[in-house]
C-alpha cells in the first residue's frame, strides 16, 4: 500500500498548479475554483457507489479502478487545452479519487485487525499518509523546475509515468481477510447498511463535521498560495519548494502524533488547537505582506489542518466494523466533498475582491468550526 500510495501521489503538476490552469489553460482564478467545485461534486456523487464497490468486490478491485481513471485523466489534461476537456478529465479524476477514498485505509486497517495488531491503526494510518504527503513534497519542486525549464505542460505529462507504475504495483497488493464470514450482502445491502450506520451514529457525525470542516476550509490554502505567492513577487521556480515545506510539515507532525498530543493535553485538545491555529494564521495573511512569513504561514495551516483529519480517521475506524469500514469512510468523505461544492465557488467569488478579504473570511469560518465542534474524548 506505502509503494501504491506514493506513487500515485507523486504529483509534479504541484508545483506549478495554479499557474497551469490560469497561465496555460487560460482560465482566471474564479474558474479554476469553480472546475475544482466540478469536481469535487462528482466526487460527492460517485463516493458512495464507489465505497460500497469495495466492500462489495474488494478493496484491490476498487483501487484498480482508480489507478485506471488517474492514468486516464492526467493523459486528457496533458495532451490538450479547452474547458471541455478539462470538465471530462476531471470527472474522470473524481472517479479515481472516489475509488481511492477511504478504500486504502480500510485496507491497511483490516490487514492490522487481521493480524492482531489493531493497535498500530493510528501509526500505520500516520505513516500511509506520509508516504502520500512525501511523494508530493518530493514531487512538487521538481515539478516548479519543469515547469520553469519545459514550460507549464510538462509536470502533468511527466505523471504519466509514476501512475502507471502505481497501477502495476496495485494488481501485486493482496486482499486482507474479511472480517465477516459467509455470503457476502448485495451491493444494495452494502449501499444502504454503511450510509445507515453513518446517519445513525453520533460520534461518527460529530467526527466528521469536525474533519470535513476544517479540513475543506484549510485545504483553500493550496489554491490561494501561490497567487499570492505572485503578489508578492515570487516566481514559478520557487513555488514547489513552498509546497515542499508545507507537506514536510505535516509529515514531522503526523509522525509525532502521540507527542504532538501530549503537547497539547490529550486528543480532543489537539483537534481543538489544530483548528484554531490555521484559523490564526489566515487571518494573520490578511495583512503580513512578506514572502518568509506568507510561507510560514502556509505551512502552519498545511501543518495542523490538513493532518488532523488522519488522527480523525482512526476514531472512526474504532466506531465501524470491517464489512462496511471502505463505505462509511466514504460517506466521510462525501460529506467533505459537498462541503467542496459549496465553499469552493464561494471563495473564488471572495478571490475577485481580495485575497486579503478572501484569506481573513477562510480564517473566521475556521474559528466558527472549531468552536461549534461537538466531538468529545469519548469519541476518540
Amino acid at each position: 500500500m506505502y509503494a501504491w500510495r506514493t506513487l500515485t501521489m507523486l504529483h509534479f503538476f504541484a508545483g506549478a498548479l495554479v499557474p497551469f490552469f490560469t497561465d496555460w489553460g487560460g482560465l482566471t482564478l474564479p474558474q479554476v475554483l469553480l472546475l475544482q467545485a466540478w469536481f469535487f461534486f462528482w466526487i460527492f456523487l460517485l463516493e458512495i457507489p464507489t465505497g460500497a464497490v469495495a466492500d462489495r468486490f474488494g478493496r484491490k478491485a476498487s483501487l484498480i479502478c482508480a489507478s485506471v481513471c488517474l492514468v486516464a485523466a492526467t493523459a486528457i489534461y496533458g495532451t490538450g487545452r479547452g474547458l471541455f476537456r478539462y470538465l471530462l478529465a476531471e470527472v474522470i479524476w473524481a472517479a479515481s479519487a472516489a475509488f481511492a477514498s477511504g478504500t486504502d485505509e480500510a485496507m491497511v486497517y483490516d490487514s492490522l485487525k487481521a493480524g492482531g495488531e489493531e493497535s498500530r491503526s493510528k501509526t500505520a494510518l500516520a505513516r500511509l499518509a506520509s508516504f502520500e504527503i512525501g511523494a508530493i513534497a518530493v514531487a512538487a519542486p521538481i515539478g516548479s523546475l519543469m515547469a520553469a525549464r519545459w514550460g507549464l505542460r510538462a509536470p502533468m505529462l511527466s505523471m504519466l509515468a509514476p501512475f502507471s507504475l502505481g497501477l502495476l504495483v496495485c494488481l501485486t497488493l493482496r486482499e486482507p481477510p474479511s472480517a465477516e464470514e459467509g455470503a457476502q450482502p448485495s451491493y444494495r445491502e452494502v449501499l444502504t447498511r454503511g450510509v445507515r450506520y453513518f446517519a445513525s451514529h453520533r460520534a461518527i457525525r460529530a467526527l466528521a463535521f469536525d474533519s470535513v470542516t476544517v479540513w475543506m476550509l484549510s485545504f483553500m490554502v493550496i489554491w490561494l498560495f501561490q497567487p499570492r505567492l505572485k503578489e508578492l513577487g515570487v516566481g514559478v521556480g520557487l513555488y514547489g519548494f513552498v509546497t515542499t515545506a508545507m507537506t514536510l510539515a505535516q509529515i514531522v507532525l503526523l509522525n509525532n502524533a502521540d507527542r504532538v498530543e501530549a503537547f497539547f493535553g490529550g486528543t480532543r485538545r489537539f483537534l481543538t488547537w489544530s483548528a484554531v491555529i490555521p484559523g490564526l494564521a489566515f487571518l494573520a495573511l490578511t495583512v503580513v505582506r512578506h514572502p518568509l512569513g506568507a510561507s510560514a504561514l502556509f505551512v502552519l495551516i498545511a501543518a495542523f489542518g490538513l493532518s488532523r483529519s488522519v488522527i480523525i480517521s482512526n476514531a472512526v475506524n474504532k466506531h465501524v466494523d470491517g464489512p462496511r469500514r471502505a463505505t462509511v469512510l466514504s460517506a466521510m468523505g462525501m460529506a467533505r466533498q459537498l462541503i467542496g461544492v459549496i465553499v469552493l465557488p464561494a471563495v473564488g467569488l471572495l478571490t475577485k475582491a481580495s485575497l486579503g478579504w478572501t484569506f481573513g473570511a477562510l480564517g473566521a469560518a475556521v474559528l466558527a468550526c472549531a468552536w461549534f465542534s461537538s466531538v468529545e474524548e469519548a469519541h476518540l
